[in-house]
């Protein structure tokens, strides 16, 4: 199982330079993409995906030929586990001080680090009136890689979730580079409340209840409105969607890196 938690720019160059090889990796873990959520380097891309959208989409055309799987951390699931700035932060630090890099006080050496650059990114959300504590976006992509070790590929942990999603990278909008464009066609995904999770847990099935109560036939969800046909892959990127919660990340995040039992 490989990690990724920048742009997908290396696998991709590995992916060409040797995809025999690389096939042996049975799965890449990437935090990237968005798909319901708002971006954050644009209004529509994840700042991985945006920076190189045409590695992303090179990944994800293989992970859809059955070469690996691709387990993805998008912003959907990432930004709702924050984690306080209060437990980040060593409470001796003086965050007062007129150059917190060269502050000392009685801590390990990576708390002192970890104190002094969160500090800054502390006032920096502060002024742009974000809450008071840091979004875990790569910890929750290295969390499920650590949690499923030695696990056979999609077994998974107790209290994790995921979904096949299909969707491609926009890689030359003007206005949505690395924007994950979804294909809800087929999926019975009305687009209707889809910020819950459970949005697609009724399938096909209450799509067409819904048209046949309508008095309509039911849709032939293998054409398109131009009857062409619409080609699904056998092999779909998966999203996580549900994870143990923040709360077990954050006990698990300050006991391993700082040696803090909450």
């Amino acid at each position: 199982m490989q990690a990724a938690l920048t742009l997908v720019t290396n696998i991709a160059h590995a992916l060409r330079a040797d995809p025999t090889t690389f096939a042996r990796v049975h799965s890449v873990v990437w935090m990237g993409g968005t798909l319901e959520h708002p971006g954050n380097t644009s209004p529509t891309s994840e700042f991985n995906c945006f920076a190189d959208p045409y590695a992303a989409q090179q990944v994800l055309d293989a992970c859809k030929t059955g070469a690996f799987e691709v387990i993805m951390a998008p912003l959907d699931i990432t930004t709702p586990h924050q984690i306080p700035f209060d437990d980040l932060i060593h409470p001796d630090y003086p965050t007062n001080a007129p150059a917190p890099s060269t502050a000392t006080f009685a801590s390990t050496p990576l708390r002192q680090f970890v104190s002094a650059m969160l500090v800054r990114v502390r006032g920096l959300q502060a002024s742009f009136g974000l809450p008071d504590a840091m979004e875990m976006h790569d910890p929750v992509a290295v969390w499920y890689a650590l949690a499923h070790a030695g696990l056979k590929p999609l077994d998974l942990a107790s209290g994790w979730e995921l979904q096949p999603r299909e969707f491609k990278v926009e890689r030359t909008g003007e206005l949505t580079r690395g924007m994950c464009v979804v294909d809800r066609r087929g999926t019975g995904d009305d687009g209707e409340d889809r910020t819950k999770q459970d949005r697609l847990k009724s399938g096909k099935d209450a799509e067409a209840a819904k048209q046949q109560q309508n008095g309509r036939p039911e849709k032939d969800e293998t054409k398109g409105r131009m009857g062409e046909d619409i080609v699904q892959s056998k092999h779909l990127p998966w999203v996580i969607v549900k994870t143990p919660g923040k709360e077990v990340l954050r006990k698990t995040l300050l006991s391993r890196v700082f040696g803090v039992e909450v």
